[in-house]
Parts: structure tokens; C-alpha cells; sequence
């Protein structure tokens, strides 16, 4: 994507929109590095007090690290509010979007909100707004009988086949995020009730429970048997529930990127995803792993409703599982108005 023609203007002109806390000669100097480094450190210890989330605490650790090198790479050691928005600027210019640019900046918001409750540094980028991020797109998902399907590209005859069609039917049973997939134990899964005790966005400990349907039960019983099969003994209870296949990495983990690799390779090859000529994926975030948990959840709201769907997303709030809800159903008018509007399908023909 290419960044709007403002953005430059808005780099150029940084420096005289943006006013600077201190004057230079008074703000304090501070090794940035050390800060973050620093702020990294508070940021694992309240992590590990259960103030915040894991992932949430290695992601802003991780995103810092940019605005780290830009610093360096523009040989600044006292940035101001300005610097902040000539690197927004920046990151839109490299082609990034409105979300993965936010999601940088908050980053760098959260370094120096701690930096100033130390007196460390000032809260340079408070003043700086976010980038909008439109949340009304229209959204396609696979309905029940497409998600079916993929079962019909896993070769249920090996080990690698049975965990993934195990995959397709959990998520969609569940709606699970990959993050909550993952992290499933052999010993989190209660197979004479059908449930499984994971761990929510969020959550510190394994509190939720997701029911499965006949099917996944099913499915996940078949694979751990062939596992069990495979490995010529009892699956380990701290063992994972989904495992990688293979010599080099088999036993490990599935990290959320392998998941996501196997479904998407399943909807590739049932026709549903599709490369361009450089062989990228066309509609990498619309079509994905996580997008099955969007088919549960729209398959949810069909049935039984808004408070149904909610509860099977185990969102918070009805609006976050509602305006889902609505992305899809505008996809889905769209799609049908294309038929109802199509010139081709009439009758009578025009002369070309």
C-alpha cells in the first residue's frame, strides 16, 4: 500500500506543528537503550505477577526495538513529540498500515509514559494521535460446508493428515484463537466430557473451558491414538496437544505460524486462497487460520444468535461480536449484489 501523498508533508513539516517539551538545552539526556531495556525488565516482572499478559509484554518489548533503530539511524539522542511524528511518517512511507503503525507507536507511548513516571525522560508521544484504522470492511469467511471440505485435503492416513484435519475440526468446534490452541496440553483436554481447559486472551491461568463437538472429539481422539501409536508409548500430560511431525522438529509445539501454515495450505488447495505471480498470497488476513474462528462465530450468530456467538467467542463485549458479525454479513450482500447487477446475466445482450 502505497502511503497517502500527506505524509510527506506532514515529515516535512513536523518540526513546527509539533511543540518540543523542553528546550534542548534543558531536556535531559538518556541513554535509550538502557531505558527500554529497563522498561522491558518492569514490563516481564508485572507479566509474571499477572499484570499483563505475556505476549502483550514481549510485543511492546519487541515493537520498541524499531523506534530504537530509527533513533539510531537518524543520530538522535534527545527526540522530541516532532521526532515521534517523523517517525510515524516513516513508517508510513515504508508501506506499513494504519494498524501495524499504531501498533509501533504505542510502543513507543508506553517506553515513555514509564520513562516520565521515573523521571527519566518526558512522555514525548502522548500528544502524537494514532493512524484511523477502518473497522467496517467487508469480511468473507468459509461457511460450515467449505470448512467441511478441507477435510478432504487432509490425508487422514498418516499421522500429519489426522492432526490436521484434528486442527480444522477444533477450531471450528471452538472458535479458539491460535494463541489458546497452542498453548492446549495433552493434559487439558477431558475427552469423557468433551471439553477442553484453556487459556483465554488475557488470561493468566487455564480457567475456560470449549466444548467440542462429536466430530472434533472425534477427530482428536483418532490423532492422539496415532500418536500414541507413532511414539510406542503413553503421551506425557505436559506433553503438547498438537505436536509437529517430522524428524527435525517433531514432538515440538505447533507455534501459531506452523497452524497457520497448514490451513492456509488446505484452503489453498480447495481452491479458496490463491497466489499472484510472485507466488504472495492475494487476501492474506481474510482467508487464515484465524479466519475458521470467524466461520464458528458467524455459524453461531445464524443459529442461536447474538448472545450465543458472544459466548463462543468469549468477547467481552456484544459490539466486538456483533460489528464481526456485521463485516461478514456486508460481505455477503456485496457478494449477492454482484450477481443481481451483472449485465452479463441478462437476457437480451447488448451488441459488444
Amino acid at each position: 500500500m502505497q502511503p497517502r501523498k500527506g505524509h510527506a508533508a506532514m515529515k516535512e513539516t513536523a518540526l513546527a506543528v509539533v511543540p518540543e517539551v523542553l528546550p534542548a538545552d534543558a531536556r535531559p539526556r538518556a541513554n535509550h537503550r538502557a531505558l527500554a531495556d529497563a522498561w522491558a525488565a518492569d514490563l516481564r516482572a508485572r507479566a509474571a505477577a499477572g499484570l499483563l499478559a505475556d505476549r502483550t509484554a514481549e510485543a511492546y518489548a519487541r515493537n520498541v526495538g524499531r523506534w530504537l533503530t530509527w533513533l539510531d539511524a537518524c543520530a538522535l539522542d534527545l527526540p522530541t513529540p516532532a521526532d515521534v511524528l517523523r517517525y510515524v511518517a516513516d513508517l508510513r512511507a515504508d508501506g506499513l498500515k494504519p494498524a501495524s503503525v499504531n501498533a509501533y507507536l504505542d510502543a513507543v507511548r508506553g517506553l515513555y509514559r514509564w520513562a516520565e513516571t521515573r523521571n527519566a525522560y518526558p512522555a514525548i508521544a502522548r500528544s502524537v494521535r494514532g493512524l484511523p484504522v477502518r473497522k467496517d470492511e467487508p469480511l468473507d469467511c468459509l461457511d460450515r460446508d467449505a470448512v467441511a471440505g478441507l477435510l478432504n485435503y487432509a490425508d487422514r492416513a498418516s499421522l500429519r493428515g489426522l492432526r490436521d484435519a484434528a486442527l480444522v475440526h477444533t477450531l471450528f468446534s471452538t472458535g479458539l484463537r491460535l494463541v489458546s490452541l497452542c498453548a492446549l496440553d495433552v493434559a487439558d483436554l477431558d475427552a469423557g466430557d468433551a471439553v477442553l481447559v484453556y487459556r483465554g486472551k488475557g488470561d493468566r491461568d487455564a480457567a475456560r473451558r470449549a466444548y467440542l463437538a462429536p466430530g472434533a472429539l472425534e477427530a482428536l481422539t483418532r490423532y492422539l491414538a496415532a500418536r500414541r501409536s507413532a511414539e510406542g508409548a503413553a503421551l506425557d500430560k505436559a506433553a503438547p496437544l498438537f505436536a509437529a511431525v517430522g524428524n527435525r522438529a517433531g514432538g515440538d509445539r505447533l507455534t501459531a505460524r506452523s497452524v497457520r501454515r497448514v490451513i492456509v495450505g488446505l484452503m489453498e488447495r480447495a481452491g479458496h486462497v490463491h497466489r499472484d505471480a510472485a507466488g504472495k498470497l492475494t487476501r492474506p488476513r481474510v482467508l487464515s487460520a484465524h479466519s475458521l474462528r470467524r466461520s464458528a462465530i458467524t455459524c453461531a450468530f445464524d443459529a442461536a444468535g447474538l448472545d450465543a456467538a458472544q459466548t463462543l467467542a468469549g468477547h467481552a463485549d456484544p459490539k466486538t461480536t456483533r460489528r464481526a458479525y456485521a463485516r461478514v454479513q456486508k460481505g455477503r450482500v456485496l457478494r449477492g449484489l454482484a450477481s443481481v447487477l451483472d449485465l452479463g446475466a441478462c437476457a437480451g445482450k447488448g451488441a459488444a
